[in-house]
């Protein structure tokens, strides 16, 4: 009797989609913004992973509760808003966001983020034409200071002063 040699079967081995949890939440962060494409238009997601990265890197985004806020702390006197008198160590407001409008959670998460920098100038832009925005950052101390440019958009510049105290005189 003539027995055949039989290959081994092969084993099929399972792959793992290695899941990155900073990809993901960037993802839920994405589906939110999306949620306002009249304040943030299909080319603003260019480089919005690269951008949120760097955001969640520097610990400069607070994503709680359906809410984003993003911001910048100036590591030296910013060029760019000098006419606004900002110095090192104040902020510029990026991106303040909420998954379900007028639920007050934006409200509550924006003031306790500004009860944190009292101590610093805070400043952002805003579309000229989100009234809705405006009114909140008013009622929350902000005041017009100038006017900037989103591309083809018009938007103003606001400013919150800080309440730190003035040394001498």
């Amino acid at each position: 009797m003539v027995t055949r040699n039989k290959k081994p079967k092969r084993v099929k081995r399972k792959t793992r989609k290695i899941i990155d949890p900073i990809k993901k939440k960037i993802k839920r962060i994405e589906k939110i913004f999306k949620l306002y494409p009249d304040i943030f238009p299909r080319g603003y997601y260019r480089y919005f992973e690269i951008s949120m990265r760097e955001k969640i890197k520097k610990k400069e985004i607070i994503f709680k509760n359906g809410v984003v806020l993003t911001w910048k702390i100036y590591k030296k006197n910013p060029s760019s808003y000098k006419k606004f008198k900002l110095q090192k160590g104040d902020l510029k407001i990026n991106q303040l966001v909420n998954k379900n409008e007028g639920n007050g959670k934006a409200k509550k998460i924006f003031i306790d983020f500004l009860k944190k920098h009292t101590n610093k100038n805070i400043i952002l832009d805003v579309k000229k034409d989100n009234k809705r925005a405006i009114n909140f950052y008013k009622k929350n101390g902000f005041k017009k200071v100038g006017n900037t440019k989103f591309g083809d958009y018009a938007g103003i510049v606001m400013k919150k002063k800080s309440t730190r105290v003035q040394k001498g005189g």
